[in-house]
């Protein structure tokens, strides 16, 4: 017990090493995530908890922003290793209100064949003064795996 501070110290430092090496990994600039950060709030589950997952892409006319409610996989139980895109509301207002200027507004409907990302909002605008497109997807794409595990007990753990 009298070197258990040695642990602490070495704990802390492998989270310090882990923020560093996930920001360096983060392509993103810092007004891109925080933009992400407030549009990911207006994202509401109709029940339960969600977890909005994010893919950034840079182009020659600005960045692109896919959001999307992750996954929830069932751990134990009858239900156990099952995945489900839980069912939200998306406060539209709230979306076009982080934009600086919004320059389109388009909603598009998928084809319920096939195992794309579903219906999605575009929105192209100004935040600040960087162009960026949001696509807003009703699913989850096919290549995400889960955002959060419900275990059988009612915990909830967020998927790294």
């Amino acid at each position: 017990m009298a070197h258990s501070h040695l642990l602490v110290q070495h704990l802390l430092k492998q989270l310090e090493h882990h923020a560093a090496t996930r920001d360096e990994r983060d392509p993103r600039p810092a007004w891109l995530a925080e933009f992400v950060e407030r549009a990911a709030e207006h994202f509401v589950p109709f029940s339960g908890i969600g977890r909005v997952g994010c893919e950034c892409e840079a182009h020659d006319d600005g960045w692109e922003a896919r959001l999307y409610l992750g996954l929830t996989e069932m751990v134990g139980g009858k239900d156990d290793g099952q995945a489900h895109g839980p069912g939200f509301e998306l406060h539209v207002s709230g979306l076009l209100a982080c934009f600086t200027a919004v320059n389109d507004l388009r909603w598009n409907v998928a084809s319920s064949r096939g195992d794309g990302g579903g219906s999605f909002l575009t929105v192209h605008g100004l935040v600040e003064e960087h162009p960026v497109c949001v696509k807003a997807y009703s699913r989850a794409p096919a290549h995400v795996g889960p955002a959060l595990r419900v275990f059988h007990d009612g915990r909830v753990q967020p998927v790294e």
